[in-house]
């Protein structure tokens, strides 16, 4: 009796014991890879991406552990989009425009002059995706949210350039198809550099100068390779930060629901205000630098730009024309959210 007592009392230590252990097994948090190319340092990874994942993080109760690897480390910039549908990364932040023909409506964005702030160009494309203009470009993916930066001015080596004949021998980085079409308009050479390499191409000669809005001048360290800035809020460029559809499907409902909660417009407008408000400050600090001069281009100046740029919004609205695809849509309702937004 004491025997079968003693034996009961030992199966059920061992019951418990694997209760607890598997108890503790099931607490594991699901780690989700977010890829970035930027540096640690940079803004968007340190001050966005960072912030974003560890909300997410406490959202969900610590059940998720969404761990940002930054500087490349997951795939090349132009990588990004490719690394998390194929499952490399889990989610992963990228520039649309790296991706080839991929996005080509949310290229909308990049069009010359349509706004100079992130918090009104996001809004527009988060709203187009909401509205489901963009549906077909993100299927395979899970869209979490869109944005941009703050509007691109123009950033030189070498000479100060404020009118278009300046442009004339000049070889400029361009991220997308569109910022090319601009910098072939403006008279100079486009050259596609991912943005980490836009450094090394300088100090080497490659290029005399960048579109960048301020804050990426800060990020890539770009102050000790250029001298002159030209403000002109040229145009910019849609980011998305991307998820694998498989990795999104396979959580719990209540996960799934802590991602959702801070997409979309919850993570575009919250991302697109830090974005502005560290431009504004990105600027002063490069407005301190010794030997740098920003010049401020005028009402007269600017019209003179808008005017020469206008055939890139009418080559792109044929491009998109000829593809069945409603270019006139999407840039009438990007207008209207952003004239709305401002």
């Amino acid at each position: 009796m004491m025997l079968k007592k003693v034996c009961k009392a030992l199966t059920f230590a061992a019951a418990s014991i694997l209760a607890v252990g598997t108890q503790v097994q099931a607490a594991e948090p699901i780690e989700l890879k977010l890829a970035t190319f930027e540096p640690p340092h940079a803004f968007a990874a340190s001050k966005v991406l960072a912030a974003w994942a560890e909300k997410v993080n406490k959202d969900s109760g610590g059940r998720l552990k969404v761990k940002v690897y930054a500087g490349g480390v997951l795939g090349k910039p132009p990588q990004q989009y490719d690394s998390v549908k194929g499952g490399v990364s889990d989610i992963a932040w990228t520039v649309l425009g790296y991706i080839g023909g991929q996005f080509p409506l949310s290229s909308v964005a990049d069009l010359p002059f349509l706004t100079t702030t992130s918090k009104a160009a996001t809004r527009s494309l988060n709203t187009l995706y909401a509205e489901g203009y963009l549906d077909a470009e993100f299927a395979g993916v899970k869209n979490i949210g869109m944005h941009t930066m703050h509007a691109y001015q123009l950033h030189f080596s070498k000479k100060k350039v404020t009118k278009p004949e300046d442009f004339k021998g000049l070889k400029l980085r361009v991220p997308s198809k569109i910022m090319g079409s601009i910098i072939t308009k403006l008279g100079a050479t486009p050259v596609r550099v991912p943005a980490p390499g836009t450094y090394e191409a300088m100090q080497r000669g490659v290029l005399d100068g960048t579109p960048f809005p301020y804050a990426a001048v800060s990020s890539f360290r770009l102050g000790d390779v250029t001298k002159y800035h030209t403000e002109i809020n040229i145009s910019n460029t849609a980011f998305a930060l991307l998820m694998n559809e498989d990795k999104y499907n396979s959580l719990p409902d209540d996960l799934k629901k802590v991602i959702d909660a801070n997409s979309g417009h919850a993570f575009g407008d919250w991302a697109s205000a830090l974005i502005d408000a560290n431009d504004g400050k990105q600027r002063e600090v490069i407005s301190a630098l010794k030997g740098h001069e920003i010049t401020v281009l005028n009402d007269a100046e600017l019209a003179t730009y808008k005017k020469l740029l206008a055939p890139v919004t009418d080559e792109w609205l044929a491009e998109m024309k000829s593809k069945g695809l409603d270019g006139q849509g999407v840039l009438k309702r990007t207008r209207e959210v952003i004239s709305k937004t401002n």
